[in-house]
């Protein structure tokens, strides 16, 4: 079985992944999900990523990355790290690397970002993100993840990286994305990454929409 390290994006946290947690250890799987520094702006790409690295310390193999939305690049430059992980990108922001030429939109038209402090960090107000980003979510489940919600500041310098890594990888996207456009999921999976997308019923929080399925996603790629 396999070890699982959940990365969570932008606002959020490492349980913030918590309905995914039992399902997937229920299919036998080892489960990590760490917090990242977001909200600290002075913390760079490497102390960002620290924290899947030391979650994973004495982990055995195979590895499998899960690198939810912003997180793409935290998700891209752990997997440099570690010995021959799988690398998943879910619902994947991917701006880290330059889009190829005929790219279509990256995001919904109109979706109301926060907008960003003095310091550069953005942070959702509690109603506005219940009401925009977890619209498929219950009551109960939406007002629990908007409690936990931080600021989230840009890492300073540019990403260490100038492509993908050279590791065994997948994309999932979800139909329905509040964020992101399909088109940009399939093409993305496509031109920047060279595999073919994977498609799940829902929008942009599946680990909390519809953990279970999520779970037998993830189950048969580390198979």
């Amino acid at each position: 079985m396999a070890t699982f390290c959940l990365i969570h994006g932008n606002w959020h946290d490492g349980p913030s992944w918590d309905p995914l947690v039992g399902p997937l250890q229920a299919r036998g799987h080892e489960v990590v999900a760490p917090d990242l520094p977001i909200d600290d702006a002075e913390a760079g790409w490497e102390e960002r990523v620290e924290p899947v690295l030391r979650a994973l310390d004495g982990a055995g193999s195979p590895i499998v990355l899960v690198a939810h939305s912003a997180a793409s690049g935290y998700g891209t430059l752990a997997a440099t790290r570690l010995d021959r992980p799988l690398l998943v990108y879910l619902c994947p922001r991917l701006h880290e690397f330059p889009a190829p030429e005929g790219a279509p939109d990256v995001f919904r038209p109109g979706f109301p970002f926060p907008g960003r402090r003095a310091d550069g960090a953005s942070a959702w107000e509690r109603e506005a993100a219940i009401e925009v980003m977890y619209t498929r979510l219950d009551r109960e489940a939406a007002e629990q993840l908007a409690d936990s919600l931080r600021p989230t500041a840009p890492p300073p310098g540019e990403f260490p990286l100038t492509g993908p890594p050279d590791v065994a990888t997948a994309l999932i996207y979800a139909a329905d994305d509040e964020f992101f456009e399909p088109e940009w999921e399939q093409f993305a999976a496509r031109a920047l990454l060279g595999v073919e997308p994977i498609e799940i019923p829902g929008g942009h929080f599946p680990m909390a929409e519809d953990p279970e399925a999520l779970a037998g996603v993830l189950d048969r790629l580390a198979r």
